[in-house]
């Protein structure tokens, strides 16, 4: 690994210092050999994270990482192990590799991307595992076969095999690229371009079939289950530059054998986006309504759950280029206590963000989730030169139920508190600054504060993590990429 790295680094230097004239085809371009053309493609990322008072490790240990599980009247999952003690100081260093090759014959494409992901030091579970000791793993994060209608004008493709996904934002669907290994799903796909409009559809497997264990009258069975799946399909319609429109409809179904980041259920959920583009203006507002059931003991819960978030960014022409930035966002909670409901109220209302991406819509420091919150807040940014990048930001969190639970942005549970009657979690104040001096390589080192609202602190002092006011974040990180 630390010799590929420096490969990789060294191929980059080398490029950027041979003149001009000299240089190869560009990669983009790809390497021909009579009918095949050849895409490498190399990424490099190291980032070095410290997290003060941290909010997603220590403490409480829960079986479900999913926004739709409660234990027996709770609005929490169940609690594995509640003995750990609270982390004051959390070090992480991850590095991630990745080595690809992309492969095109006339109308047929494939692609094959190794990652090796590893982090060293106390890991956050982001990646679908509760496993402190799983520290990384290697495995390929692309291996899709594609077929197009033609060359010239491939108005339909269809793409089967493991690949990254995102439908408009992300919020929803996304790569997740911030996260350790990013989000990958084994599906296959099909894309059809009709005049201005695309039109997508999906279907994954979540979580493969195999054996599993249920218990009957006659006591525990093995039996098989059938997994999970995700189907969706995606509409995206721009109009004119300054007004689009994108339709998404979800179907997660989950059966056993269940994973820890998914609860047992059928969830569907249908978004329309808005969205426009001109002169350095730019704005997307979008809506979401998710209902379906998911098991809860003895009976299912229906599901009855909204959601809405925008935001807008203006790059102006001042010198040193600065843009402005508005966002803001809601998703309904659930504070009843699951199961103190009476029987003729069984709804669930706190609404699953299902496969979203992280860190660039709910603040750098990744503290909560499109699920039981609200947001509002706004950035500044500069390039006062060609490679440097300067970004600030603030932005004011709430819960939408004061009593229901608080999750994090990786899905993380940080707690809830019958107690809480507060709706403020707090303030983040971000601020990052990234220098770029080759198109191949840069470095960007971060800072976030969160100064603690009455509800977070009531939170934390009941899921043990101690009597906070103020958290602290900061990161940096290099990334070679090639092309």
């Amino acid at each position: 690994m630390h010799r590929l790295g420096a490969w990789g680094l060294g191929l980059a230097i080398a490029t950027v210092a041979t003149p001009a004239a000299a240089q190869l085809e560009p990669l983009r371009e790809g390497i021909s050999v009579g009918q095949w053309t050849f895409y490498p493609s190399l990424e490099m990322r190291i980032r070095g994270e410290y997290r003060r008072h941290p909010a997603e490790i220590g403490t409480s240990l829960y079986s479900s990482r999913s926004p739709q599980s409660e234990a027996f009247e709770s609005v929490l999952p169940e609690l594995v192990d509640g003995t750990a003690d609270p982390v004051d100081d959390h070090y992480v260093v991850g590095e991630r590799a990745r080595l690809g090759l992309r492969v095109t014959y006339d109308v047929l494409s494939a692609k094959l991307t190794l990652q090796d992901a590893r982090t060293l030091g106390l890991p956050v579970p982001t990646d679908g595992s509760s496993d402190p000791t799983d520290t990384g793993e290697f495995m390929p994060w692309e291996a899709w076969m594609e077929v197009r209608t033609s060359v010239e004008n491939p108005w339909l493709w269809v793409r089967v095999g493991r690949q990254p996904v995102r439908w408009g934002d992300g919020r929803l669907v996304g790569d997740n690229d911030w996260s350790p290994r990013g989000n990958t799903y084994d599906a296959a796909r099909a894309h059809v371009e009709l005049s201005d409009v695309d039109i997508e559809v999906l279907g994954a497997l979540v979580a493969v079939p195999g054996l599993t264990t249920a218990q009957y009258p006659g006591g525990p069975d093995v039996t098989t289950g059938s997994g999970a799946q995700l189907y969706g399909f995606d509409l995206r319609w721009p109009i004119i530059p300054l007004f689009g429109l994108e339709a998404s409809v979800l179907a997660r179904v989950v059966r056993d054998p269940v994973p820890v980041e998914l609860a047992r259920g059928d969830t569907f959920t249908g978004d329309l986006r808005l969205f426009g583009q001109e002169r350095g203006f730019r704005y997307a507002v979008e809506g979401a309504y998710q209902f379906g059931r998911v098991a809860g003991y003895g009976f299912n819960w229906d599901v009855s759950a909204f959601a809405a978030a925008g935001y807008a960014d203006w790059r102006t022409s001042l010198p040193g280029d600065f843009r402005f930035a508005v966002h803001g966002a809601y998703a309904s909670g659930d504070g009843d206590g699951g199961q103190q409901r009476d029987d003729t109220d069984r709804t669930l209302q706190r609404f699953d963000p299902i496969s979203p991406t992280t860190h660039e819509h709910h603040g750098m420091m990744d503290l909560y989730a499109w699920s039981n919150m609200f947001d509002g807040g706004l950035s500044v940014g500069a390039q006062p030169a060609d490679i440097i990048d300067l970004d600030v930001g603030y932005t004011f969190v709430g819960l939408a139920e004061p009593n229901g639970r608080w999750t994090s942005a990786n899905l993380i549970v940080v707690g809830a508190s019958n107690a809480n009657a507060s709706r403020i979690l707090g303030h983040e104040i971000d601020a990052s600054i990234t220098l770029q001096p080759w198109e191949a390589f840069g470095v960007g080192v971060g800072y976030g504060a969160f100064i603690m609202g009455d509800g977070a602190k009531t939170i934390y002092a009941d899921s043990g993590r101690g009597d906070r006011n103020l958290l602290h974040y900061s990161y940096v990180q290099a990334e070679l990429k090639a092309p």
